[in-house]
């Protein structure tokens, strides 16, 4: 049985202090807005004392939490309802602090996702969570409150270790508050009030404290496409690769664009370090272009630009069928690539109506068939006889993103 199940305890015993109904007396009586009184809003110490909550997912399903229990503050003098007078009745932040203190909120307007960098002062010791919530008995979600718990550990100075990658965190006491409060629209809180702190302990674990955004694709211009935009591949983001991807030919220096024009910025020597490169690309001081002293031919690249890295795979294409006996491996069948047409090609070819395909590097683990307009990797043998075939790898602006072939 999983540890978290013991969190339903928590929902037994809850005190509701003050009704949300009004009367007619309270409506006769124009009922206005009160700063609850210091200590009026309690929080409960939560039940399960000092067992650790694993907030691990291997623990926790994306539903599971600890669920925390307090009262409703009295906003109004007669205890009438609040919706009417402000808008949007009471909502309740929760807010965690390591440190024990509540002096200086974490920012979350000056968490740059891109960078992956906070921008504001690092002396904040405790963090706000994001979501409000409107009930007095709540569930704090684990994986919520360890995204919180990492803003703390890698942004803030009051961290003295920052937790790794795939590293055993130590347990940690954390310490709870709640600010419960009423809103007359966004950015305007007319009356609030604080809990008294209760503490958890906790066993985090090492997360981006932010949703890591998808690198735009980027473009990469050079001798091999006449520095040419509308020829220039286009990169895109793959999770499995963690790298930009795409195939490419390369024929001596080329550069990265962030867009398909000069304008937008581009890449070049500066953001990258030749160790975490293939051997074949160059890396100078400056910002020229990246050199390349491989053979010319059409690779794989992967590149990720935090990493300072470029991998470039050599990739031979072979026409492969009935006509061969199916054989991967065959040199006779090895496509040429066409600078004029921007294309992989083979003249001459042999290839009937019994079925044949495209296959790389003298295997099947690569391999493209199906529709002749939008193959597919590991589609079905294509059936139209042909003596001239090309095929068309790169993502560019010409191809419209998809890999296909011609056959005359």
């Amino acid at each position: 049985m999983k540890f978290n199940k013991i969190f339903s305890y928590l929902a037994i015993g809850i005190a509701t202090a003050f009704a949300l109904s009004s009367c007619s007396d309270d409506n006769d009586s124009n009922p206005t807005l009160i700063t609850p009184a210091e200590g009026s809003f309690k929080v409960n110490q939560p039940e399960f004392g000092a067992n650790v909550v694993n907030l691990s997912p291997d623990y926790m399903t994306a539903d599971d939490g600890v669920v925390l229990t307090w009262n409703q503050p009295k906003f109004t003098d007669k205890g009438a309802a609040i919706g009417n007078l402000a808008g949007s009745g009471i909502t309740y932040r929760v807010m965690l602090s390591p440190t024990g203190k509540f002096t200086k909120p974490f920012d979350t307007s000056k968490l740059n996702t891109k960078k992956g960098i906070y921008e504001g002062d690092a002396d904040f010791d405790y963090v706000i969570m994001d979501n409000a919530y409107v009930s007095t008995t709540s569930t704090i979600l684990a994986k919520d409150i360890n995204l919180n718990l990492n803003r703390w550990n890698q942004f803030s100075s009051f961290s003295t270790e920052a937790w790794q990658e795939g590293a055993d965190c130590a347990p940690l006491k954390v310490y709870v508050m709640v600010q419960a409060r009423i809103d007359a629209g966004i950015g305007n809180t007319v009356s609030s009030i604080n809990s008294n702190i209760v503490e958890i302990n906790v066993k985090p674990y090492y997360a981006l404290p932010y949703e890591k955004p998808v690198p735009e694709p980027i473009y990469m211009p050079g001798n091999g496409n006449g520095w040419n935009h509308d020829y220039a591949p286009i990169l895109k983001w793959s999770d499995d690769d963690d790298a930009l991807v795409g195939y490419a030919y390369i024929d001596g220096e080329f550069k990265f664009t962030m867009k398909d024009n000069w304008n937008d910025g581009e890449y070049n020597c500066s953001n990258f370090d030749q160790a975490a490169c293939s051997d074949e690309i160059v890396i100078n001081d400056g910002t020229g272009n990246i050199g390349f002293n491989g053979e010319p031919s059409i690779y794989l690249l992967k590149v990720n630009i935090e990493k300072r890295s470029i991998i470039a795979e050599k990739y031979t294409w072979r026409l492969v069928g009935d006509f061969n006996s199916w054989n991967a491996a065959d040199d006779s069948q090895i496509m040429t690539y066409s600078k004029d047409d921007h294309c992989l090609v083979f003249e001459n070819a042999t290839v009937t109506e019994a079925g044949w395909k495209f296959t790389s590097n003298g295997n099947w683990d690569v391999n493209y068939g199906g529709d002749l307009q939008n193959l597919s990797r590991g589609g079905d043998n294509i059936t139209t006889a042909g003596s001239t075939i090309r095929l068309y790898l790169e993502n560019t602006k010409k191809t419209d993103g998809k890999v296909y072939c011609t056959v005359e």
